[in-house]
């Protein structure tokens, strides 16, 4: 069943709150700090040294160092900015729900560059594309949701995921997460908090860790 369930998205809830020390606001207050430094396709040395460690921290470089990264980073600057204008820009005020993976699909591919994997993990692409438009990138997890996947798989997931879900309980869970947040108490809810993407990734961390 595709459709989320309203006991695998608490079951999520409860296993981000009790088995990690990722913040009880659910990223709300970093999606605001993100959102403020978006380089909107303007990918200069400035704004990478501040975004490599939100990279680090979020554990999307091992087994690589900053350095190969960087290294990377800087070869690609060029197919970054590109592809950015060519599929993200149009989209950026979108969700996933508007947006197919062929429209955005450029992004990620060139993104992967910066850490080429055998498997094709969707751990590095998901994070960094994540950081810059979070409404379409859905992020992925091993510990979270598991299992070896492509992105374009993974997108594909919460796309549908969220879709399939009737629109009154979208409306539920919506108004429960922003609940949530609000009694958090770090600050008001953001505007453009990722309630699609989000949602859909707490219900398949509940499917995980029922």
């Amino acid at each position: 069943m595709l459709a989320i369930d309203r006991k695998q998205f608490a079951a999520g809830v409860r296993w981000w709150q009790t088995k990690t020390n990722w913040p009880n606001d659910f990223h709300n207050s970093d999606y605001e700090v993100l959102a403020a430094q978006n380089p909107d396709g303007d990918f200069r040395d400035s704004w990478w040294v501040g975004f490599l460690p939100r990279l680090t921290t979020w554990k999307a470089l091992r087994p690589l160092s900053q350095a190969d990264v960087t290294s990377k980073f800087n070869e690609n600057r060029d197919y970054l900015a590109r592809t950015w204008h060519e599929a993200c820009a149009p989209v950026k005020d979108l969700d996933i729900t508007d947006v197919t993976w062929d429209q955005v699909r450029m992004f990620p591919g060139v993104v992967a560059w910066l850490k080429p994997t055998k498997s094709g993990s969707a751990v590095f692409p998901s994070k960094f594309c994540h950081f810059l438009l979070p409404r379409v990138f859905p992020v992925f997890d091993n510990a979270a949701v598991g299992g070896s996947c492509t992105y374009e798989t993974y997108f594909g997931l919460i796309k549908r995921v969220w879709e399939a879900t009737p629109a009154g309980l979208q409306a539920e869970l919506v108004a429960e997460l922003s609940q949530l947040i609000e009694d958090d108490g770090r600050g008001p809810l953001y505007e453009d908090f990722p309630m699609a993407t989000k949602i859909s990734e707490l219900a398949l961390i509940g499917r995980r860790h029922p």
